[in-house]
């Protein structure tokens, strides 16, 4: 007889991050645990399914896990396989191997897997129903980062998409991006990233009239992609009429003394700048809220953003690229933020006055606009709603 979804257990494979799941887990006192690689959107859709009562199994990789290691806790269990240096090398294939055989010895009754790359080939292995998620356009992240582990991974995109029998994209860019270049023909399924009502309900504190008016960005390593110096040479410009305007940059790659810091010092920008870098996550959403006017999104190529939805719920306004891949789609073509040429940093810096800096009514109607779009949109709960009917359609089809 069929299980209800209730019954079954659902296997998220994909980067998480451990601290998210302390309060579920039965940690020894004192005993180091494998931290994880990051990866917001599994972390907040696996608490939500685990708050909804769903029995879960979270497979995933660490590089401090010598071979597998296993954390549990009431309806949740965590095993990690070791993350070798340099895996790309062999495409990931040990690592694919390793949660393959983790998920065999599991047996859930349903995978999802996020990401076109180890994970969905882990779960592809299995031959158990499955739900493949992409968060990116591998084609267009490569033209950014030609590296060899970039070759690797759009090699690795093929390979999955070609195997993936359920698909779903995080943007409409990314579908349309696997339907043209990876010759995906089934159809895919539109399913955002979400965020949690914690962060929809989270108070900003007001600012006297005369208060600094601070930027934020919010970027995951320095490169041609992320566009960081753009960010930066805009807000020079913003400085010669504010000149006691900061802004705060956070994420891999800009912290102190980093990447970003020593090209801003190079070139005479590090004025008014605090290179935060990485923060973990419920501290950066803090500072967001208690410190940020405007996020400045200044990427060339995104699929759909965690740092805007951030923004977004919380009523910042965003800044962010009118061709930058997925980004227009999240600020609903400019209803819900600004769209700028972000190649020009001076048409970054036009908007971040004239429309934002200069006018606080202005800002107040575009983070309240963009609230509401990521309330109805992006909500934790809308998305999840949106998985679970897909997971047991694709179940029901598995039984039939």
């Amino acid at each position: 007889m069929k299980k209800a979804l209730k019954d079954c257990t659902i296997a998220l494979v994909g980067p998480i991050e451990t601290e998210n799941f302390l309060d579920i887990l039965k940690l020894p006192q004192g005993q180091p645990y494998p931290k994880g690689l990051g990866g917001s959107p599994v972390n907040l859709l696996a608490l939500e399914l685990h708050k909804r009562g769903y029995n879960l199994l979270l497979c995933s990789e660490d590089p401090m896990v010598e071979d597998e290691a296993c954390l549990q806790g009431e309806r949740l269990k965590i095993r990690f396989v070791h993350y070798r240096p340099r895996p790309a090398r062999s495409f990931f294939r040990e690592e694919s191997a390793r949660m393959a055989k983790v998920l065999l010895e599991e047996q859930p009754d349903f995978i999802h897997a996020h990401w076109t790359y180890e994970f969905a080939l882990a779960a592809e292995a299995t031959g158990i129903p499955q739900l493949i998620t992409a968060h990116d356009a591998p084609l267009n992240v490569l033209k950014y980062n030609f590296i060899p582990f970039r070759i690797a991974r759009t090699l690795m995109a093929y390979v999955a998409v070609a195997r993936a029998s359920n698909l779903s994209a995080v943007a409409p860019y990314v579908a349309e991006h696997l339907k043209k270049f990876l010759f995906y023909r089934k159809p895919i399924t539109i399913i955002p990233n979400g965020m949690p009502d914690q962060i929809f309900n989270r108070s900003r504190p007001p600012k006297p009239a005369d208060a600094p008016i601070v930027f934020a960005s919010i970027l995951v390593g320095w490169s041609g992609r992320k566009n960081g110096e753009a960010a930066l040479l805009a807000f020079a410009l913003v400085r010669k009429r504010y000149p006691d305007a900061r802004l705060l940059m956070f994420g891999d790659c800009h912290g102190p003394g980093q990447e970003a810091e020593q090209w801003a010092r190079r070139h005479d920008l590090q004025h008014g700048v605090e290179f935060a870098g990485h923060l973990p996550y419920q501290q950066l959403i803090a500072r967001l809220s208690r410190e940020v006017d405007i996020l400045v999104h200044p990427a060339l190529e995104e699929a759909q953003p965690m740092s805007l939805i951030e923004a977004m719920a919380m009523g910042i306004p965003v800044i962010a690229g009118k061709n930058s891949g997925g980004v227009p789609w999240t600020l609903d073509n400019g209803a819900a933020g600004m769209l700028v040429d972000v190649t020009q940093p001076q048409e970054m810096a036009a908007a971040m006055l004239l429309r934002l800096a200069d006018d606080p009514a202005e800002r107040l109607r575009l983070g309240e606009a963009g609230r509401s779009k990521a309330r109805n949109t992006f909500h934790i709960s809308v998305v999840t709603d949106a998985y679970v009917d897909c997971y047991q359609k694709i179940l029901q089809a598995a039984h039939t």
